[in-house]
Protein backbone atom coordinates (compact mmCIF):
# COMPACT_ATOMS: atom_id res chain seq x y z
CA UNK A 1 0.00 0.00 0.00
CA UNK A 2 1.37 3.48 -1.09
CA UNK A 3 2.53 6.07 1.87
CA UNK A 4 -0.53 8.34 1.29
CA UNK A 5 -2.99 5.61 1.48
CA UNK A 6 -1.43 4.37 5.08
CA UNK A 7 -1.86 7.75 5.91
CA UNK A 8 -5.65 7.66 5.51
CA UNK A 9 -5.81 5.36 7.98
CA UNK A 10 -3.79 7.45 10.53
CA UNK A 11 -6.71 9.45 12.41
CA UNK A 12 -4.50 11.89 13.68
CA UNK A 13 -2.81 12.66 10.13
CA UNK A 14 -4.21 16.32 8.80
CA UNK A 15 -3.96 16.42 5.00
CA UNK A 16 -1.32 18.38 3.21
CA UNK A 17 -3.26 22.15 2.43
CA UNK A 18 -2.49 23.49 -1.21
CA UNK A 19 -3.08 26.53 -2.29
CA UNK A 20 -5.11 27.53 -5.45
CA UNK A 21 -1.69 28.32 -7.22
CA UNK A 22 -0.46 24.79 -7.38
CA UNK A 23 -1.13 22.48 -10.05
CA UNK A 24 -1.91 19.67 -7.47
CA UNK A 25 -4.78 21.77 -6.19
CA UNK A 26 -7.88 19.58 -7.11
CA UNK A 27 -10.19 19.38 -4.08
CA UNK A 28 -10.66 22.17 -1.60
CA UNK A 29 -13.26 22.04 1.35
CA UNK A 30 -14.91 25.04 1.16
CA UNK A 31 -15.93 24.59 -2.50
CA UNK A 32 -17.86 21.34 -0.93
CA UNK A 33 -19.44 23.06 1.68
CA UNK A 34 -20.81 25.37 -0.70
CA UNK A 35 -22.08 22.60 -3.31
CA UNK A 36 -24.13 21.72 0.11
CA UNK A 37 -25.68 25.14 0.49
CA UNK A 38 -26.48 24.98 -3.14
CA UNK A 39 -28.31 21.86 -3.23
CA UNK A 40 -29.61 22.12 -0.34
CA UNK A 41 -31.04 25.61 0.11
CA UNK A 42 -30.52 27.38 -3.58
CA UNK A 43 -28.50 29.70 -5.42
CA UNK A 44 -28.85 32.95 -3.09
CA UNK A 45 -27.76 30.84 -0.20
CA UNK A 46 -25.11 29.42 -2.26
CA UNK A 47 -23.77 32.99 -3.15
CA UNK A 48 -24.03 34.10 0.09
CA UNK A 49 -22.12 31.53 1.34
CA UNK A 50 -19.22 32.12 -1.15
CA UNK A 51 -19.55 36.19 -0.36
CA UNK A 52 -19.36 35.07 3.91
CA UNK A 53 -15.92 32.60 3.37
CA UNK A 54 -14.73 35.23 0.57
CA UNK A 55 -14.22 32.65 -2.21
CA UNK A 56 -14.51 33.15 -5.78
CA UNK A 57 -17.27 32.10 -7.55
CA UNK A 58 -16.03 27.90 -8.90
CA UNK A 59 -18.96 26.90 -10.94
CA UNK A 60 -20.52 27.89 -14.61
CA UNK A 61 -24.37 28.64 -15.19
CA UNK A 62 -24.23 25.44 -16.44
CA UNK A 63 -22.99 23.36 -13.60
CA UNK A 64 -25.22 25.28 -11.08
CA UNK A 65 -28.21 24.39 -13.42
CA UNK A 66 -26.83 20.15 -13.35
CA UNK A 67 -25.66 20.10 -9.86
CA UNK A 68 -29.13 21.43 -8.45
CA UNK A 69 -31.45 19.18 -11.17
CA UNK A 70 -29.71 16.56 -10.22
CA UNK A 71 -29.93 16.66 -6.54
CA UNK A 72 -32.56 14.51 -4.26
CA UNK A 73 -33.03 14.67 -0.56
CA UNK A 74 -32.30 11.88 0.62
CA UNK A 75 -35.71 9.58 1.80
CA UNK A 76 -35.02 8.29 5.53
CA UNK A 77 -37.15 4.71 5.66
CA UNK A 78 -37.78 5.33 8.71
CA UNK A 79 -39.20 8.36 8.71
CA UNK A 80 -42.23 7.44 6.03
CA UNK A 81 -45.08 7.73 7.92
CA UNK A 82 -43.72 6.99 11.31
CA UNK A 83 -43.34 3.31 10.06
CA UNK A 84 -40.04 1.49 8.60
CA UNK A 85 -40.14 1.04 4.67
CA UNK A 86 -40.24 -3.05 4.02
CA UNK A 87 -37.72 -4.55 1.40
CA UNK A 88 -38.55 -6.44 -1.35
CA UNK A 89 -37.96 -9.60 0.84
CA UNK A 90 -41.08 -8.20 3.41
CA UNK A 91 -38.06 -7.22 5.74
CA UNK A 92 -37.51 -3.66 6.72
CA UNK A 93 -34.59 -1.78 4.77
CA UNK A 94 -31.36 -1.07 6.81
CA UNK A 95 -29.78 1.99 6.72
CA UNK A 96 -26.04 -0.03 6.66
CA UNK A 97 -25.17 -2.36 4.40
CA UNK A 98 -24.31 -5.95 5.75
CA UNK A 99 -23.86 -8.51 3.21
CA UNK A 100 -25.24 -11.18 5.52
CA UNK A 101 -28.22 -9.06 5.87
CA UNK A 102 -29.41 -8.15 2.39
CA UNK A 103 -32.67 -6.33 1.77
CA UNK A 104 -33.44 -8.48 -0.91
CA UNK A 105 -32.52 -12.17 -1.90
CA UNK A 106 -29.03 -13.80 -2.90
CA UNK A 107 -29.10 -13.26 -6.42
CA UNK A 108 -28.08 -17.19 -7.89
CA UNK A 109 -24.39 -17.23 -8.69
CA UNK A 110 -24.71 -20.10 -11.72
CA UNK A 111 -21.53 -19.06 -13.01
CA UNK A 112 -20.56 -20.51 -9.86
CA UNK A 113 -17.57 -18.99 -7.12
CA UNK A 114 -14.13 -19.00 -5.42
CA UNK A 115 -15.41 -19.48 -1.97
CA UNK A 116 -15.25 -23.68 -2.17
CA UNK A 117 -11.70 -23.37 -3.27
CA UNK A 118 -9.22 -23.28 -0.63
CA UNK A 119 -6.97 -20.38 -0.73
CA UNK A 120 -3.52 -20.64 0.83
CA UNK A 121 -1.84 -17.15 1.47
CA UNK A 122 -2.68 -13.86 3.01
CA UNK A 123 -6.22 -11.51 1.82
CA UNK A 124 -4.73 -8.37 0.17
CA UNK A 125 -6.51 -5.09 -0.65
CA UNK A 126 -5.34 -2.85 -2.81
CA UNK A 127 -6.34 0.54 -2.80
CA UNK A 128 -5.68 3.24 -6.18
CA UNK A 129 -6.40 6.87 -6.43
CA UNK A 130 -7.56 9.14 -9.05
CA UNK A 131 -5.82 11.71 -9.18
CA UNK A 132 -3.00 9.93 -8.10
CA UNK A 133 -0.93 10.87 -5.56
CA UNK A 134 2.53 9.65 -6.15
CA UNK A 135 3.86 10.64 -10.16
CA UNK A 136 4.84 6.94 -10.78
CA UNK A 137 1.59 5.39 -9.24
CA UNK A 138 -0.16 4.04 -12.21
CA UNK A 139 -3.78 5.18 -13.87
CA UNK A 140 -6.59 3.28 -12.74
CA UNK A 141 -7.76 2.05 -16.01
CA UNK A 142 -4.14 0.39 -16.48
CA UNK A 143 -4.72 -1.00 -13.11
CA UNK A 144 -8.32 -1.99 -13.71
CA UNK A 145 -7.59 -3.75 -17.44
CA UNK A 146 -3.89 -5.08 -16.23
CA UNK A 147 -5.89 -7.22 -13.64
CA UNK A 148 -8.79 -8.41 -15.88
CA UNK A 149 -5.95 -10.15 -18.79
CA UNK A 150 -4.44 -11.55 -15.73
CA UNK A 151 -7.70 -13.02 -13.88
CA UNK A 152 -7.33 -16.75 -14.32
CA UNK A 153 -10.70 -17.86 -11.77
CA UNK A 154 -13.17 -15.01 -11.93
CA UNK A 155 -13.78 -11.34 -12.08
CA UNK A 156 -16.39 -9.28 -10.58
CA UNK A 157 -17.11 -5.81 -11.14
CA UNK A 158 -18.99 -3.22 -8.97
CA UNK A 159 -19.77 0.33 -10.31
CA UNK A 160 -22.29 3.07 -10.73
CA UNK A 161 -21.86 3.14 -14.33
CA UNK A 162 -20.08 1.28 -16.82
CA UNK A 163 -19.35 2.86 -20.38
CA UNK A 164 -15.50 1.94 -20.87
CA UNK A 165 -15.52 0.06 -24.04
CA UNK A 166 -11.51 -0.79 -23.95
CA UNK A 167 -12.42 -2.28 -20.23
CA UNK A 168 -15.42 -4.16 -21.62
CA UNK A 169 -13.48 -5.55 -24.08
CA UNK A 170 -10.84 -6.90 -21.79
CA UNK A 171 -14.07 -8.59 -19.73
CA UNK A 172 -15.49 -10.13 -22.92
CA UNK A 173 -12.31 -11.54 -24.27
CA UNK A 174 -11.61 -12.77 -20.68
CA UNK A 175 -15.48 -14.63 -20.74
CA UNK A 176 -15.34 -16.20 -23.87
CA UNK A 177 -11.59 -16.99 -24.51
CA UNK A 178 -10.43 -17.88 -21.04
CA UNK A 179 -13.65 -19.00 -19.71
CA UNK A 180 -13.75 -16.66 -16.42
CA UNK A 181 -16.77 -16.35 -14.98
CA UNK A 182 -17.48 -12.64 -15.20
CA UNK A 183 -19.81 -11.02 -13.02
CA UNK A 184 -21.47 -7.10 -13.10
CA UNK A 185 -22.83 -5.10 -10.87
CA UNK A 186 -24.03 -1.94 -11.72
CA UNK A 187 -26.43 1.39 -10.46
CA UNK A 188 -29.94 0.18 -11.39
CA UNK A 189 -30.96 3.76 -12.85
CA UNK A 190 -27.24 3.38 -14.98
CA UNK A 191 -27.98 0.26 -16.58
CA UNK A 192 -28.90 1.80 -19.76
CA UNK A 193 -25.81 3.50 -20.16
CA UNK A 194 -24.16 -0.44 -19.92
CA UNK A 195 -26.64 -1.89 -22.08
CA UNK A 196 -26.30 1.59 -24.52
CA UNK A 197 -22.49 0.56 -24.63
CA UNK A 198 -23.09 -3.23 -25.57
CA UNK A 199 -25.37 -2.49 -28.23
CA UNK A 200 -23.08 0.16 -30.08
CA UNK A 201 -20.34 -2.90 -29.60
CA UNK A 202 -22.64 -5.54 -31.42
CA UNK A 203 -23.18 -7.59 -28.85
CA UNK A 204 -26.10 -10.00 -28.56
CA UNK A 205 -28.58 -10.84 -25.77
CA UNK A 206 -26.94 -14.14 -25.62
CA UNK A 207 -23.51 -12.81 -24.74
CA UNK A 208 -25.02 -10.61 -22.10
CA UNK A 209 -27.65 -12.20 -19.66
CA UNK A 210 -29.32 -8.96 -17.12
CA UNK A 211 -30.86 -9.99 -13.73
Amino acid sequence: MADSQLLCLDEAHVNERVGESHPRYYYSEEQRRAVQVLVAQGEKAYRERLKKEQQRDFLSSRELQALRGGWRAYDDPLEAGGRPLLGPSGKPLSLAYWPERSDTEIPPLDLGWTDRAFYRGVSRLTLFTHPRKEDNAPHVKEVVRDLIQQAQKIIAVVMDEFTDRDIFRDIVDAAYRRRIPVYIILDEERSKLFLEMCKGMELSDFHIRVS
